[in-house]
């Protein structure tokens, strides 16, 4: 028995002996007449000279469909959850599907079928039924759908959310469109699903190959933002992104012929982007849309590039002008620093102006109050000196108040006091107290009575009780 389960691939022949089928197994067997019986697990089996061959086991959840074809011809479909077991005496072949899962009301599927699928839909058991709930949209004849000999057939369209599982007869519609492939070109059968998606906001994004009146050549990387405003039409079409990338295609030649590249180079190469972005450049392209069912809501440039040689002028020109601006710049930030030191220069003789004014003035100041310092110097000075003066004045005065009292004592005794005072006697006599009077010492009266070498020798004349002292030269 053993304990792994056992399937198609194994058939054994027993010419005695048994077979125990285990729960979850099951096998069919010939007989030696070649009679067929299917056993299903649990079970103890004795044979004698039969083939037994165990049964390959098939499941489908809630949300797939096991498809049998049966040897009389016969094809059934057969709901999740079941399970069966494919009997090469029953079936030609098994298979489990999955239902379809619509996500979103943007989601919808094509679905052609004859009156006979219908039929076999409302036999699907209830419990089903309710599994797979099926919104019918359309549903109109049509002969765009897989061919039937004998019956036509008619299209529905399903639209979620849901999810769908197919009755006998039942065909998914598969959508077979150009799109965009690895190397950025466009290919026919590119795009091949059966979930159409009907939201507003579909993008077409694609690079166009356009060549312009004068033989340049550019690249536009564009994108397209369209909506579907008609299923019947789409489905017609068969291929709208061909027909759309045809109409394109007519729409870049006749714009390139109304461009030149001097246009891509100067400064019109903002007004060639705003053509490209403008949905009045793309009539071919507005009209093939409308024709499958697609209205084109706006046009977006994402991106430039230009052929060898165009990239190179447009290099050339970009670097020259990148060189002048430099230049420019260069030229601006000299004269800048130019005028900075300029400034600096006028700032800085302001600045010496200013500080030899102010130091001038601290020097006039300076002198003023020097001068004023000196002449208050020199008026102490005098003062200092006068009162000396008088103070050597007011010493001689009491000096010679002695010796003129003695003259006079003299003068009173009837002296003649120059012929007393010329004797060398009466010199000798008075010289004692002549001595004491400062005005008549013999340096200072040889130094201040001295005019021309001649020496001056005092003179002493009294009158009444006053005495005078004058000098003669000798």
């Amino acid at each position: 028995m053993g304990i792994e389960f056992r399937s198609g691939g194994y058939v054994r022949h027993v010419l005695m002996g048994g077979r125990t089928i285990k729960d979850g197994e099951a096998a069919a067997i010939w007989n030696v007449n070649g009679v067929h019986k299917q056993i299903i697990g649990p079970r103890r089996v004795y044979m004698y000279n039969s083939t037994i061959r165990f049964l390959t086991r098939h499941k489908a959840e809630s949300h797939q469909y096991i498809r049998i074809s049966h040897r009389d011809g016969r094809v059934e479909h057969k709901y999740g959850p079941a399970v069966l077991y494919q009997n090469p005496a029953l079936h030609d072949s098994v298979s489990v599907h999955d239902g379809i899962h619509l996500l979103s009301e943007n989601e919808c599927i094509v679905v052609y079928n004859d009156s006979k699928s219908s039929a076999d839909r409302n036999s699907v058991p209830k419990e089903v039924e309710i599994a797979t709930p099926i919104e019918e949209i359309a549903d109109t004849e049509s002969e765009s759908g897989p061919k039937c000999y004998g019956e036509k057939q008619r299209r529905k369209v399903i639209k979620g959310p849901t999810l769908f599982l197919p009755a006998l007869g039942e065909t998914v519609h598969e959508f077979e469109w150009s799109g965009k492939d690895s190397d950025g070109g466009f290919t026919q059968s590119q795009n091949i699903f059966k979930i159409l998606r009907t939201d507003p906001n579909r993008v077409l994004s694609l690079s166009l190959s356009i060549t312009t009146a004068d033989s340049a050549q550019f690249t536009a990387n564009m994108s397209f933002q369209y909506h579907m405003n008609s299923l019947d039409k789409c489905l017609d079409s068969m291929d709208p992104m061909q027909k759309m990338y045809d109409g394109m295609l007519a729409d870049a030649r006749s714009f390139g012929d109304t461009v030149t590249s001097d246009q891509l180079r100067a400064g019109e190469q903002v007004a060639v982007m705003d053509r490209l972005v403008s949905l009045d450049t793309y009539p071919l392209l507005c009209q093939a849309a409308n024709a499958a069912g697609f209205v084109i809501d706006s046009a977006r440039l994402t991106g430039l590039s230009y052929c060898t040689a165009l990239q190179k002028q447009a290099n050339d020109e970009q670097h020259n002008a990148a060189r002048l601006r430099s230049e420019l710049a260069g030229k601006k930030q000299r004269r800048e620093i130019l005028e900075l030191e300029a400034e600096e220069r006028r700032l800085k003789i302001e600045q010496d102006a200013e500080l030899e004014q102010r130091q001038a003035e601290i020097r006039a100041k300076l002198e003023e109050e020097s001068h004023e310092l000196k002449e208050a110097a020199l008026e102490r000075k005098l003062a200092l000196n006068k009162r000396e003066i008088e103070a050597k004045r007011e010493a001689m005065k009491g000096e010679d108040a002695a010796t003129i009292q003695f003259l006079t004592a003299l003068h009173n005794l009837g002296v003649d006091m120059t012929a007393f005072m010329c004797t060398a006697g009466g010199m000798k006599v008075a010289s004692s107290v002549l001595s004491q009077a400062a005005s008549l010492q013999k340096g200072k009266c040889k130094e201040e009575h001295t005019i021309k070498g001649e020496i001056n020798v005092p003179k002493i004349k009294a009158e009444g009780n006053s005495v005078d002292i004058a000098w003669s030269s000798t």
